[in-house]
């Protein structure tokens, strides 16, 4: 049975939970949409990445997302870094929906879904959100829905960005065939402008590195690679340790490329992951329409998606994730599951 409770509040937000037997989920439905916590009962974690230092608050709008990130999970529109638009707008780093104001309710059916909808200053869209948590499975399904309501065409890109706790045991997973390097802090994650077949990235002194096994907190490197060339929509981000883990399934139509954010001690102390869902890359939306990968909506258009979050278990590897919580993989002794 799926429960959901409106009344709590953290860091003087208000907060709803969701919770089944397998998991809760704690969304921060007036500020950002966030959410915050998906926490899998099973191995009594939270898989999402919190903020050791900085708490959930509200900031303006064109506030640096890093000076504010509490960590969890949150949407990117209508950019990823820092741009200008078409018209000559600037657009917010990380865009406009983290810093704004949401409204929600929860929607009484057969099973209760989270509403959240917010209308972005800047960019004349109508961006709504609605959260099911399954009663049958290990599973949150989210349904996008974005809306042009000005009256001139916008570009935009859209990126799901779940951020997840990590360690040394945890594996990614994605069905890829291409990387390629952007954002790079020193260390062995490659060099801006590298491009490799997925997942294994040439290191300069000959020898490979397998991108897919994540590196301790004092390995000292941070890189962003965009993950192109999707055989499957699915991630999936395993602990080898208790062979449990999250993954997202998804239309590879609707999210093309794969962001993946990898901080393994270099930038600020953190240690973190993100397994990220875009429609375009690079990061600046003046870059990635003058690649031409640009999404465009205009006047009165709509553009919808959906994506499932599954927590699931009984594997180390990953080799298909399905939104019905199944999945397929293998255990380090070779074994198959599923």
């Amino acid at each position: 049975m799926v429960r959901i409770d409106p009344n709590w509040t953290y860091c003087g937000l208000p907060v709803v939970r969701l919770e089944n037997r397998w998991c809760a989920v704690d969304v921060l439905a007036r500020t950002g949409g966030k959410i915050l916590r998906l926490i899998d009962k099973t191995a009594d974690r939270n898989v999402l990445w919190e903020n050791p230092r900085i708490a959930p608050h509200e900031a303006p709008i064109f506030a640096s997302f890093d000076d504010h990130w509490a960590g969890g999970w949150d949407d990117a529109f209508p950019g990823g870094a820092p741009s200008i638009d078409r018209y000559g707008e600037a657009t917010p780093y990380m865009g406009e929906l983290w810093t704004a104001r949401w409204d929600w309710r929860v929607v009484d059916r057969d099973v209760p879904e989270l509403e959240l909808s917010v209308q972005t200053p800047i960019t004349p869209a109508r961006y709504t959100k609605t959260i099911r948590l399954r009663d049958d499975a290990p599973v949150l399904d989210i349904s996008y829905r974005i809306e042009h309501v000005g009256t001139q065409p916008f570009d935009f890109m859209w990126g799901i960005h779940p951020a997840l706790a990590i360690s040394p045991n945890h594996r990614f997973d994605v069905p890829a065939t291409r990387g390629l390097v952007d954002e790079w802090a020193g260390g062995g994650l490659g060099r801006q402008g590298d491009s490799y077949d997925w997942p294994n990235l040439p290191l300069g002194d000959g020898s490979t590195l397998d991108v897919r096994s994540v590196r301790s907190r004092d390995y000292g490197s941070l890189a962003l690679h965009f993950l192109t060339g999707l055989k499957a929509g699915w991630v999936a981000c395993t602990d080898t340790s208790d062979h449990r883990g999250f993954g997202l399934v998804f239309d590879p139509v609707a999210f093309p490329v794969v962001w993946l954010w990898m901080v393994y001690g270099a930038w600020r102390g953190y240690y973190h992951a993100a397994l990220e869902l875009w429609t375009s890359y690079p990061g600046r939306l003046a870059d990635t329409v003058a690649a031409g990968r640009a999404p465009i909506l205009r006047p009165g258009e709509v553009r919808e998606a959906r994506t499932s979050a599954v927590l699931y278990g009984g594997v180390d590897e990953v080799t298909d994730l399905r939104a019905d919580g199944s999945v397929r993989g293998r255990l380090a002794s070779g074994a198959q599951s599923s």
